[in-house]
């Protein structure tokens, strides 16, 4: 009487074991994970809230049309909570227990520069999106960090081009700086622009300093008030810190001309403090004002309620990054692993991202002559002086 029901029972395990193994060979042989560390909570919780419904859908259209070569891609986002150590510990987590074939992010420095050791020890590539300072790289014996990329342009581009504006367009002669000292990224950009100006003839007649987070600069911005400064080279990480000390010379009757870099580029700084910063001026890599994003910046913010900036344009440009790297491993070794992934991106010549085609440099790889653009702040809205093609 209990034998119908052994094979019967026996019978259903084994269409189950058939089933799941049919399964687990499809998700496991065609399948790519993908890692993203951005900041979705904390002071620069802007980056990812604008990256990350963009990503997504990047992925989402090209599973929809069949994947890459047939592999279908699946992202892994994780919040950095905007700190340094959250990061490092995401991105370790990313490759030792996602099994990511590449990580996109950070965005900043501070956490870039010890994630690159982390990619050259697992061999596992990771792309930068806005992270500048040029030890992400590169180390400081100028040693290739051999798996860590970026899509930005670098800080000595962008205090170069400030410096050159400063000196040679605006006339100006006498700089102080205002920089966020536990900021790889502020650092670099002062000091790059002190190197050249001071090249060019400039004097910098005083360097003061704060440490990000600081709501309070009247202090510094006295200092510098007496200093005879006609410039201030503030380089900001994040638009708030750039907004509290453009009201704060206000108040303290400041006419000083104010630059900043890439950091401020973002639209809620013109909201916050717009016509405290009228004439101030910054360089971005792109803008979102320009026409060939303004289709895309249409549909973004009718799917998802949000504005695309300068963090969405650099994550997805990353990601094709590493669309490129895995078709291009794919064609030539017959597999997508991270070495080949890794060694594709290092030799990719003129290929289109999101924002440009980029060649990268195999020995520093960042990509080459990226152009940069010189902003002014006008009337609350950018507006772009010039272009800057670094030599």
């Amino acid at each position: 009487m209990r034998k119908p029901f052994v094979h019967l029972k026996w019978s259903i395990l084994g269409l189950l074991l058939i089933f799941a193994v049919l399964v687990t060979g499809c998700s496991s042989g065609k399948e790519l994970k993908i890692g993203y560390a951005t900041e979705q909570t904390g002071v620069e919780a802007y980056i990812g809230q604008a990256s990350v419904p963009a990503l997504e859908d990047r992925v989402k259209a090209i599973n929809d049309a069949g994947g890459i070569n047939g592999y279908k891609l699946k992202l892994i986002t994780y919040d950095t909570r905007s700190e340094v150590t959250d990061a490092v510990t995401i991105v370790k987590r990313m490759i030792e227990q996602d099994g990511v074939v590449g990580v996109i992010g950070p965005s900043w420095s501070a956490a870039g520069i010890p994630i690159a050791e982390i990619a050259d020890t697992s061999k596992v590539p990771v792309i930068a999106t806005t992270a500048s300072n040029v030890n992400v790289t590169v180390d400081e014996a100028g040693n290739l960090n051999p798996f860590m990329f970026r899509v930005c342009f670098i800080d000595p581009y962008q205090g170069y081009a400030l410096a050159d504006f400063a000196y040679q367009k605006l006339g100006l002669r006498k700089v102080a700086f205002l920089t966020d000292i536990a900021s790889p990224y502020t650092v670099g950009v002062h000091k790059f622009f002190k190197d050249h100006f001071v090249e060019l003839g400039g004097q910098a007649v005083a360097e003061e300093g704060y440490s990000g987070g600081d709501t309070e600069f009247r202090a510094q911005l006295a200092k510098i008030k007496d200093s005879g400064a006609d410039l201030i080279v503030a380089a900001a990480y994040t638009y708030k810190d750039a907004g509290l000390i453009a009201q704060q010379m206000q108040a303290l009757g400041m006419k000083q001309t104010l630059m900043g870099a890439d950091g401020w580029f973002v639209d809620d700084l013109l909201s916050m403090a717009g016509p405290q910063l009228e004439g101030a001026y910054l360089t971005t890599g792109v803008s979102t004002d320009s026409p060939q994003f303004a289709d895309f910046n249409a549909q973004f913010e009718k799917a998802h309620g949000l504005k695309a900036n300068v963090y969405t344009y650099y994550g997805l440009d990353a990601l094709m990054m590493l669309e490129y790297g895995i078709k291009t491993a794919i064609e030539k070794t017959g597999s997508p692993t991270p070495q080949a992934i890794k060694d594709a991106i290092e030799n990719m010549k003129d290929v289109q991202l999101f924002t440009s085609k980029v060649t990268m440099e195999p020995d520093t790889h960042n990509p080459h002559n990226k152009p940069l653009l010189v902003m002014r702040i006008s009337n609350s809205k950018w507006e772009i002086v010039e272009t800057f093609q670094p030599k």
